[in-house]
C-alpha cells in the first residue's frame, strides 16, 4: 500500500492487524488522520488493543521500516533544555544529594538546603527528568537510543558519562559529531553492540518510533551490563489528556509516533523483553495538553518557535495542577509514563 503525497515522498505501509505486545486483535478508534505538524504524507488509521491488560494503541496499516524517514523529512530534533551549567544551585544540591553528582568548582552547599528539598515542590522541580533518574556511576557508559543532535549527552558528558548516541536522522547524527559526540546512524538493533557493554541505556519519547518496540527493549537486555538501568519516556494512551482530546491529542502524532503505550502495556513489553525489575512512575506535560488544545482548535504545523498563546498556556497549566493532584490517586491518568527498569 502506498500513500499519496503532494510533495512526492510517497510512505509505503503495511497492514498491521494484531498487537505488537499481546498479540490481541484491535479495534479502530480513530480513522483518516493526517500529519497536522509536519506534512508528512498520507492518511493514518489507529486501533486500540482489545486486551484490556494491554490497551497497546498502534497505526494501521503502519510505514513500512525503510520508508518510516519520510515522515521526519520537516521534523525538528528534541533538545534537552537545562545543562549543568545552567542548573540552579537547588539542582545542582538536589542532583548531589539524591544521585551523588559533583559539580567540582560549581558544588557548593546552601544553607538550610537539605531541608527545603524535603518539600515536594522542590523534589519535583524537574531535576529527576535532567538526569533521568539516573545515579552517578564514574566512568560509566551511556548509551541514549534517539539521541537527536545530542544536547542532552553533552550535559550527561559534563556529569561524568562516557556517552554514546543512536539516531536514524542523518543531519541530526551530522551534527552531533561535529560536536565531538559519538553517534551512530540507524536503528539499535543494527549497531551490534557487544554483549553487557553499557551502564545504562535511555530511550526517551522514542521506543513509540520503533516498528518492533520488544526487540527493541531485547536489545537493550543484551547490551546493557548485569545491573545496567533501563530509562524509557513514552506518552500514555490510557491518559485523561487522550481521553479529553481524542483524535487531536498531541500524544498521538501519526504517522511517527507507530505504537503508543499505556501503563498495562509498556509493563507486559519489558517482561517480553527479560525485565523483571522496574518502576513505572506517572509524568505529567504541560506540552502535550497545551499543543492538544492547539491542535482541536484547527492549528497546523510545528510548535517548535511557534508564537505562544498565554492564555491556552495558562489553561494548560491550571489542567495539569489538577493533572498533579489526581495521579497521587490514579498515576494511570498521567500523559505521559516514565519506566526505570533494571537487568
Amino acid at each position: 500500500m502506498i500513500t499519496e503525497s503532494k510533495n512526492g515522498e510517497d510512505i509505503k505501509s503495511e497492514s498491521c492487524p494484531t498487537c505488537a505486545v499481546c498479540g490481541s486483535e484491535g479495534e479502530f478508534i480513530y480513522l483518516k488522520q493526517q500529519d497536522r505538524m509536519f506534512g508528512a504524507s498520507g492518511e493514518w488509521n489507529l486501533k486500540r488493543c482489545t486486551n484490556e491488560q494491554c490497551l497497546l494503541i498502534w497505526l494501521d496499516p503502519m510505514p513500512v521500516e525503510e520508508d518510516i524517514g519520510k515522515a521526519y523529512a520537516r521534523y525538528y530534533t528534541h533538545t534537552s533544555l537545562d545543562i549543568p551549567g545552567r542548573l540552579g544551585a537547588l539542582k545542582r544540591e538536589y542532583l548531589t544529594q539524591k544521585y551523588n553528582y559533583q559539580f567540582g568548582s560549581a558544588s557548593y552547599t546552601i544553607p538550610g538546603t537539605r531541608q527545603f528539598l524535603r518539600f515536594p515542590p522542590l523534589r519535583h522541580s524537574g531535576a529527576d527528568g535532567d538526569v533521568r533518574f539516573l545515579h552517578a556511576v564514574p566512568h560509566g557508559r551511556l548509551l541514549d537510543v534517539g539521541c537527536g543532535s545530542g544536547d542532552w549527552l553533552l550535559s550527561m558528558r559534563e556529569l561524568g558519562w562516557e556517552v554514546t548516541g543512536v539516531d536514524f536522522d542523518e543531519n541530526a547524527v551530522k551534527v552531533g559529531r561535529q560536536r565531538g559526540l559519538t553517534i551512530n546512524c540507524g536503528a539499535l538493533e543494527q549497531q551490534h553492540f557487544s554483549n553487557d557493554s553499557f551502564d545504562a541505556v535511555t530511550l526517551n519519547h522514542a521506543i513509540e518510533h520503533v516498528p518492533d518496540p520488544v526487540g527493541t527493549l531485547s536489545e537493550c537486555v543484551r547490551i546493557l551490563k548485569p545491573g545496567g538501568k533501563l530509562v524509557v519516556f513514552t506518552p500514555n494512551g490510557s491518559s485523561l489528556g487522550h481521553r479529553i482530546f481524542k483524535e487531536y491529542w498531541r500524544g498521538l502524532e501519526p504517522p511517527r509516533h507507530l505504537h503508543i503505550f499505556s501503563f498495562q502495556s509498556v509493563r507486559c513489553a519489558l517482561r517480553q523483553a527479560g525485565f523483571q525489575k522496574m518502576s513505572v512512575l506517572p509524568q505529567v506535560a504541560d506540552s502535550i495538553i497545551y499543543e492538544s488544545y492547539l491542535l482541536r482548535r484547527g492549528y497546523r504545523g510545528s510548535f517548535v518557535g511557534a508564537r505562544r498563546r498565554w492564555i491556552i498556556w495558562l489553561f494548560a497549566r491550571f489542567f495539569c495542577s489538577i493533572e498533579r493532584l489526581l495521579v497521587k490517586w490514579k498515576p494511570s491518568i498521567a500523559d505521559c509514563v516514565a519506566v526505570i527498569a533494571e537487568k
